[in-house]
């Protein structure tokens, strides 16, 4: 029986030890496989499938030889799952960017595709979609729909190989009920990829359904449930039917919802876990009450140039899905809300910056950080009127451990910091203020979008190479947990590899002597 399980059966062909590169060895293979389906659509549809058949065989070829090759690493410490996710990241950017080069475009253009592709933020270079192969364009939203399971993996596969994961699964799922969760990680992640493949598929045939178009309804279904907002579309979803855009929104918020609720619901058959979760009725009012106060200040802009109250129906459905859009950091768009007033794009910022629910595909801060946050300045004034009394920060009649609250604060800091050094380097390349904020906080949120010259309907093609890649940087650093990747700039990280890199070699050197 021992020899018929799957991982001591693999570990018969290994010969190194190395989690890093085991790790690395099967994404290579997985997107060598991915490489396959828009390749086989090429040849369908008679585009050249080149792009994609070329590399998917090598890569195939050599990441299963690196899988078979080495077995996991005998000791491992915090260090290791760090450069594990470094890995997992870039070579999932570096990889996702060949069908861009072998089509044509430049390496820095192809890279950005590819990373705005997997970190799910759906900002582009590209000027017009319909100039580039269907298949291309597939691979696009492939890339971000991959990007919402890689979060998964990250988060409850790798980390808890290091004792991390437990910590970061429940700030991921603040607030979502969690606490008492006890599925094992490894299991949480099948499950939770499960949830997520579904709730694709059922997107996928409504929008069939409703008549639109195979790749258009493939493409949204992969890049509304991610958040990733990824169309073959020069202008999102304006000119849309009403119902298409009602199911987009509709999975736009199922996306940026906690997918332990999601997990909740189907594995109980029982739709009351969402009525009874707090977070959530929390975050349906705060889209309500923005689409309002968005609705007015639109109103206002728009009675300017004679807007008729007859109207007023057609404006408010475009104001709530903007809310949900850019709250749910989707970044979709059914108007260009780059021409509004100072005050409407300011509320979309705030929008931008708190995302939706922690544990989501969504970016930004995270709706139940905010919550926490808010719980904690409350208490402080409470201190202040009775400087004895001790309170502790409460979610849903819970209480939150103080490093929690630590972290949430710490978090919300790193976001602030790295958004005003983003915008202060935009500004000083000579961009104006509006484009460097949009650009700025579209790339931290994983939103995709700005304002000004770089909003919906606009690209990042004008932008200089070096801009560029401050804004992968910036896209990456917001598709991760932010404390995470801004510790791989931090010497005490780099002394710990080099550590970590010699004991791994003293530990070798006996085990070979023995």
């Amino acid at each position: 029986m021992a020899f018929l399980n799957k991982d001591r059966l693999i570990d018969r062909f290994a010969v190194y030890r190395s989690t890093e590169m085991r790790l690395l060895g099967g994404i290579l293979a997985i997107l060598g496989l991915m490489f396959l389906v828009p390749g086989t659509y090429a040849l369908i549809f008679n585009e050249n499938p080149d792009p994609f058949f070329y590399p998917a065989i090598p890569l195939i070829t050599t990441g299963t030889v690196l899988f078979l090759l080495f077995s996991a690493s005998d000791s491992l410490r915090t260090v290791n799952g760090l450069i594990m996710i470094a890995v997992t990241w870039f070579a999932m950017f570096f990889v996702g960017s060949i069908p861009y080069l072998m089509v044509g475009m430049t390496p820095v253009n192809a890279l950005f595709e590819s990373v705005n592709g997997f970190t799910t933020s759906g900002s582009t270079t590209v000027d017009s979609v319909f100039y580039w192969p269907e298949s291309l364009m597939l691979w696009r939203a492939m890339t971000a729909w991959l990007g919402g399971i890689a979060i998964v993996i990250i988060f409850i596969y790798i980390l808890p190989l290091f004792g991390m994961g437990r910590i970061f699964f429940n700030n991921e799922l603040e607030g979502s009920g969690s606490s008492n969760y006890s599925m094992k990680l490894q299991t949480a992640a099948s499950s939770f990829i499960t949830v997520y493949v579904v709730l694709t598929v059922i997107n996928f045939v409504l929008l069939m359904l409703l008549n639109a178009p195979f790749l258009d309804s493939l493409c949204m279904s992969l890049t509304t449930i991610s958040t990733g907002g990824i169309l073959i579309s020069d202008t999102s979803l304006i000119g849309t039917t009403w119902s298409i855009q009602l199911v987009t929104m509709i999975f736009m918020f199922i996306g940026g919802t906690n997918f332990y609720l999601h997990f909740k619901a189907i594995s109980t058959r029982s739709f009351k876990i969402y009525l009874r979760n707090k977070e959530l009725r929390n975050l349906i009012i705060y889209f309500f009450l923005a689409s309002i106060i968005l609705f007015i200040f639109r109103v206002g802009d728009l009675s300017s140039i004679g807007l008729h109250p007859e109207n007023y129906l057609t404006e408010y459905w475009d104001t709530l899905f903007t809310v949900v859009s850019i709250g749910t950091t989707t970044g979709l768009a059914v108007y260009d809300f780059t021409q509004s007033s100072e005050i409407v794009i300011a509320i979309l910022i705030v929008l931008m910056m708190i995302g939706a629910s922690a544990g989501s595909t969504s970016g930004g801060i995270k709706f139940s950080r905010i919550r926490i946050i808010i719980g904690f300045f409350r208490n402080s004034l409470l201190n202040i009127l009775h400087p004895n009394a001790v309170y502790s920060v409460k979610v849903d009649n819970e209480d939150v451990p103080d490093s929690r609250v630590i972290g949430a604060v710490s978090t919300v800091l790193l976001y602030m910091i790295t958004v005003v050094i983003g915008i202060i380097i935009l500004m000083s390349a000579g961009l104006e203020w509006v484009d460097a904020i949009g650009l700025a906080i579209g790339s931290v949120t994983n939103t995709g979008v700005g304002f000004g010259n770089y909003g919906p309907l606009g690209n990042y093609d004008s932008l200089g190479e070096p801009l560029k890649i401050v804004l992968m940087f910036l896209m990456w650093i917001g598709r991760l947990e932010i404390s995470i990747a801004l510790v791989f700039f931090t010497p005490s990280f780099w002394r710990e590899v080099k550590y970590s890199f010699r004991s791994s070699r003293k530990y070798r050197k006996v085990r070979n002597d023995q």
